[in-house]
């Protein structure tokens, strides 16, 4: 049905760069799924380390949650809750109310840089064909300029606007300064 709306004259060009933003977007799925199963891994076993009781159940459920940025901090209230009323303490520090709060801050924090520095850049760089500082930024304006949503999509729409700007943009702009093609912009010289 949509490839019945492109004119038949752009039609080639305008499937291909859709077809280059499918691959790149579901990279992006992939990628995100994988740094989910990644983060499953690290919660249960962090929590299982900071002493939370049940670790098999609580680790897979946060880190389900991590397939969407931040979504993770939910857990941290249950993982306070678990670990100040949990029943046996493997190491004697644990026994103090201080570490019911700072073991959960710890997994948490590490979490985030483990996904937002480590596995992410490394990741979505992969599948989506962008460098690490791109990917920050992308991050960061996308949560900057429209929050929470705009951290789903801000890798993405980066990657769709990097093949936009790479496969659109750039060859016309090069024409133009190569005098191949006229002045783009409604001014005259004359």
């Amino acid at each position: 049905f949509w490839e019945g709306l492109i004119p038949e004259a752009r039609k080639g060009p305008v499937i291909d760069l859709v077809s280059k933003m499918d691959v790149v977007i579901s990279g992006f799925i992939r990628g995100r799924l994988t740094i989910c199963a990644i983060l499953i891994v690290y919660y249960t076993v962090a929590y299982w380390l900071i002493g939370i009781p049940v670790p098999l159940i609580l680790g897979p459920a946060i880190g389900v949650l991590a397939i969407v940025p931040y979504a993770a901090s939910i857990g941290l209230p249950i993982a306070f809750f678990l670990l100040y009323f949990g029943i046996s303490p493997m190491f004697a520090f644990q026994e103090h109310w201080w570490w019911a709060i700072v073991g959960p801050l710890l997994v948490s924090g590490g979490s985030q840089i483990l996904d937002d520095y480590v596995l992410s850049p490394a990741i979505q760089g992969k599948t989506t064909g962008m460098d690490t500082p791109t990917i920050l930024f992308a991050s960061l304006a996308g949560g900057v300029l429209a929050g929470f949503y705009g951290l789903l999509i801000a890798i993405p729409v980066a990657a769709c606007v990097k093949i936009l700007l790479h496969d659109v943009v750039w060859p016309r702009f090069r024409a133009w300064a190569e005098g191949r093609a006229k002045d783009p912009l409604p001014f005259s010289n004359k």
